[in-house]
């Protein structure tokens, strides 16, 4: 993806109006490269979004309350990949906003050929925003959600 990105810069930065194309690509991209920490992605999006208030998104995910907010104020950069997707998901975060915070806690992205994660990109796709409606899917299906 990095690769990707960087042969699309550079083939913008070899045309004649190459600045005002690095200046468009940087804009167009900023929210891809402002967070490098889960942190600071958090605290964006919660700025973007104020109507998810934490401790409801926190209540919502079902998550030891301790444990998230150690996600969420960087004394956990790597939490588990599961947790991390509850969390972000109850926050109302679309799939690639999710699979972004995968990538900066260094999560592997979900995968639609592993049926947990199959079932969580349909969760994520149908505004699921609870714990509670994740597991109902889950249980519907005939699926243990990941540890």
């Amino acid at each position: 993806m990095k690769t990707t990105r960087t042969t699309d810069l550079l083939n913008e930065l070899s045309t004649d109006d190459s600045n005002i194309h690095f200046k468009s690509y940087i804009t167009s991209h900023a929210d891809d490269m402002s967070c490098d920490n889960l942190q600071d992605y958090f605290n964006l999006y919660f700025k973007d979004h104020p109507e998810f208030l934490t401790a409801d998104v926190i209540k919502r995910s079902n998550l030891d309350r301790g444990y998230a907010y150690q996600i969420l104020n960087g004394r956990k950069p790597h939490p588990g990949k599961y947790k991390l997707v509850l969390l972000a998901l109850c926050a109302g975060m679309n799939l690639k906003e999710i699979q972004r915070a995968l990538t900066i806690s260094g999560n592997a992205v979900l995968y639609p050929k592993f049926p947990q994660d199959a079932a969580l990109i349909v969760c994520i796709n149908q505004n699921c925003t609870s714990a509670f409606e994740v597991m109902n899917f889950f249980a519907e299906n005939n699926l243990d959600f990941p540890e």
